[in-house]
């Protein structure tokens, strides 16, 4: 009985020990060991849409840019909105700069495809010249399901990621 005992412990501990080797790594430290960039993202999903903010460092100035994603049964889906389907704002947690988008365009139509995500850039990014400091990027996405009734239907889904940009 002893021995049977002594090796279901040897067996657990081999099990535990074997499992153990593998798991993989994650390198969360600021080194980038590879050639691609590094690019850091959040997302939230909001009814049927998904949005998520990318930001990408880089040596003159971040890329940043939204992807939103629908997710419902239909195939396609329009969705109606200003000028762009997101506002890109900027607000520095060490410092007192801040950036707020505005749109002022007419209403616009866009088909988002099933399952496929959207991609818009926060293109000007580079004119505003950020220096050293820790930066919360956030993309709205503000849009409408209903042309005829806007403000009814109107669906905002905010994110954001907080970057240190050297």
């Amino acid at each position: 009985m002893r021995k049977r005992s002594i090796s279901y412990a040897i067996c657990f501990l081999v099990m535990v020990l074997g499992l153990s080797g593998c798991v993989t790594s994650n390198n969360n430290g600021d080194a980038n060991v590879s050639d691609k960039p590094k690019i850091s993202n959040n997302s939230k999903t909001v009814v049927d849409f998904k949005v998520t903010i990318n930001v990408q460092k880089s040596q003159k100035a971040p890329k940043v840019y939204a992807t939103i994603t629908y997710m419902g049964e239909e195939a396609e889906k329009d969705i109606f909105h200003g000028g762009s389907i997101f506002f890109f704002n900027i607000y520095q947690q060490d410092g007192d700069f801040e950036y707020i988008g505005s749109m002022n365009l007419p209403l616009l139509t866009t088909t988002l495809i099933q399952n496929k995500p959207l991609r818009v850039d926060f293109n000007g990014i580079e004119r505003l010249e950020l220096g050293s400091g820790n930066y919360k990027f956030e993309a709205v996405a503000n849009f409408s399901l209903d042309s005829d009734k806007v403000m009814e239907s109107k669906i905002e889904i905010p994110v954001y990621k907080i970057e240190e940009i050297d």
